[in-house]
């Protein structure tokens, strides 16, 4: 689910907050925005808000009445505070036992922060200046005016960006707050009060500039703390300034001081059920651009029982994340564990089977991704796959065998036998050799098509029809081709055309034996495109399908086809796949999976109860429906 929603201009929001105690007492600071205004440093604050954050945290003794603002421009940081102290204990040290006002502000950096305290000792007038120091030192450019009133003291005062290294590329993600020391006479503390509890780093409540401060109603209104699960920051949109890439309970959220001119908050739902689902985030630039994109690990599930998911999204030209790569790493249930490992290079992104546990090949009965490439399986035959950046996306690079690629099941007879009782099975889908390019039989496809140069998206060989010598399987653009040297006499090929309306709407093409022959079927996943109604808005809806051809005699056919997801705009519906061995062929069940946005009253289509448009119908999360299908000797069909 995708949103953008604009920077609140709010002088003080609370946050809901959760342990531990010292986060959930620190109150988050709303900064004032005031680019553009000639701030007057003069202790006269009718300029800023009248409405400002009280300091209502006592450190010591019986507390004081104070509040304050924190404001902010390209060059400055801004503090502005009202307190009843009506009178000023001051000595020209300016020591820790005297009034004084501390910002303490810190800045991510690496692994935790930077923490700055900045002290404003008011002077008294005539006779000792206001002195502003940061950690200890006077800061060049800064200046504080004091303002005694007979109902307190009036503070006002400057801090230049430029005491702060790390303001330089980071101006996001920040945290701050504002204490006040009354102290009798100099040397004898009175009293301490805080928008906090002290401390630093996280422990700091938020510093929210404009653009962040629409988050602080996201979270509050979800119940969230305000110290994200996992963070990173890095350079998403080409400005001087880093961006803050955050994930706070099912939220990733995209905030920066250039990000949408610095005025918007950009979040998506990743559809979890609480950021511990969140297991990691990086920054990384694949596509060369100089610009990060953000990959996401997801766990969709509950934390016993969930499938884990790799997702990247790249930022487009109007700032809004996209998704660009998705595919299943994790399988975790009651039963066992699988956990692939994911690798990333400079513009490529591995997933190779890693650890497992549990599961059974002769038992085992998840179901596929309805969606995305499934995990690795540690029983099958490709122990890896390549994904690399190509113009605008990712596409496979290791010859196009799917991660889902033939998952042999123990004990499972499939075709005719290799004379010891081991089944034979078509060999797993993999790059062809010189011997097997049959560069004529595909000149002459490239001809009778107008393809020219262009290259197949997936290419691989396996045995898909004849004897056991392989054939090479192609898609280019829509067309699935298939040539090989036993295949029509080696002098020509076979081709069909997936109903997609481009090219780029097949994610993903594999090959298993679905029927029990020996032969391999290929396994297309794509997505088709249809106009929605004016109820809907008038935009797209998108239907994920899972294809199944094969070859029967010479030509190739379709065997199976099914929805597996429906989406329009940021609601989706996901269907899930599974595949049981049943004697030497398969059982396709479909399966209803989860909803995303839409719920069972606000979902606006009938449900399908027969195939629509050529595609076994999507099964409803609500419906506790499941369908199962078998092959008749010349396709899939309802059991």
């Amino acid at each position: 689910m995708r949103r953008l929603v604009r920077g609140l201009k709010l002088v003080v929001l609370g946050v809901l907050c959760v342990a531990p105690d010292a986060e959930a007492k620190a109150r988050s600071l709303v900064a004032e925005p005031r680019e553009g205004e000639k701030i007057r440093i003069d202790g006269d604050l009718r300029e800023w808000p009248a409405r400002m954050t009280p300091l209502d945290n006592t450190l010591t003794g019986a507390g004081i009445t104070a509040q304050a603002v924190v404001g902010y421009d390209e060059t400055n940081v801004y503090l502005a505070l009202r307190v009843d102290d009506r009178r000023i204990a001051r000595t020209a040290a300016a020591g820790k036992a005297e009034d004084h006002a501390t910002l303490t502000i810190a800045f991510p950096s690496g692994k935790g922060y930077s923490t700055y305290q900045v002290t404003i000792h008011p002077g008294r007038p005539g006779k000792l200046p206001a002195v502003v120091r940061v950690n200890g030192k006077n800061v060049t450019g800064a200046k504080a005016v004091e303002n005694p009133t007979d109902r307190g003291l009036l503070l006002e005062a400057q801090i230049p960006w430029s005491a702060f290294p790390e303001a330089k590329t980071t101006r996001v993600g920040l945290r701050a707050s504002v204490t006040y020391t009354d102290c009798d006479t100099p040397g004898k503390v009175g009293s301490v009060v805080s928008t906090g509890t002290g401390g630093k780093g996280k422990s700091l409540g938020a510093l929210l500039l404009e653009g962040e401060q629409a988050l602080e109603g996201l979270l509050r209104n979800n119940g969230l703390s305000d110290v994200p699960a996992r963070e990173a920051y890095g350079n998403l949109v080409g400005s001087a300034a880093r961006e803050r890439v955050a994930v706070f309970g099912r939220f990733l959220t995209i905030t920066g001081p250039e990000y949408r001119g610095g005025k918007e908050l950009g979040f998506l739902d990743l559809g979890v059920s609480g950021s511990g689902m969140v297991p990691r985030l990086e920054l990384r630039d694949f596509d060369g651009d100089g610009l990060s994109e953000i990959a996401v690990w997801k766990r969709v599930g509950s934390r016993d029982a969930y499938r884990e998911v790799l997702e990247v999204f790249k930022i487009g030209k109007d700032d809004t994340p996209f998704s660009v790569f998705a595919h299943e790493v994790g399988i975790k249930t009651s039963k066992g564990e699988i956990e692939n490992v994911v690798r990333f290079e400079r513009d490529a992104i591995e997933i190779a089977q890693g650890k497992s546990r549990g599961f059974d090949p002769e038992t085992y009965d998840e179901p596929l991704a309805g969606n995305m490439p499934s995990a690795l399986l540690p029983w099958e035959s490709v122990t890896s796959r390549t994904f690399r950046w190509q113009g605008t996306r990712f596409v496979a690079t290791d010859g196009g065998a799917a991660a889902n690629a033939p998952r042999a099941v123990a004990g499972a007879k499939r075709g005719p036998s290799a004379g010891d009782g081991a089944p034979v099975q078509p060999p797993p889908p993999r790059p062809p050799t010189p011997d097997e390019l049959l560069d004529r039989v595909y000149a002459l496809y490239r001809k009778d098509r107008k393809v020219r140069n262009k290259k197949p998206r997936f290419d691989f060989v396996t045995d898909v029809a004849g004897d056991s010598t392989p054939e090479r399987v192609l898609v280019h653009d829509k067309d699935i081709v298939v040539f090989g040297k036993k295949f029509r006499g080696g002098a020509s090929y076979a081709f069909t055309t997936i109903g997609v309306s481009d090219g780029k709407d097949v994610l993903d093409v594999t090959a298993r034996d679905l029927t029990g022959d020996g032969k391999a079927e290929i396994l297309v996943r794509g997505v088709m495109h249809a106009k929605a109604s004016k109820a809907l808005g008038g935009g797209t809806v998108d239907r994920h399908a899972l294809l199944v051809y094969g070859v029967r005699g010479d030509t190739l056919v379709r065997l199976f086809a099914a929805e597996t997801g429906r989406s329009v705009g940021e609601n989706q519906i996901l269907g899930a796949v599974a595949f049981h061995p049943a004697g030497a062929a398969t059982r396709i069940e479909l399966r209803p999976a989860r909803a995303i946005g839409w719920t069972e009253e606000t979902y606006p289509f009938p449900p399908d109860t027969t195939a629509a448009g050529g595609l076994e119908p999507l099964l409803l999360p609500w419906s506790n429906e499941r369908r199962f299908y078998r092959f008749d000797g010349n396709a899939f069909v309802p059991e």
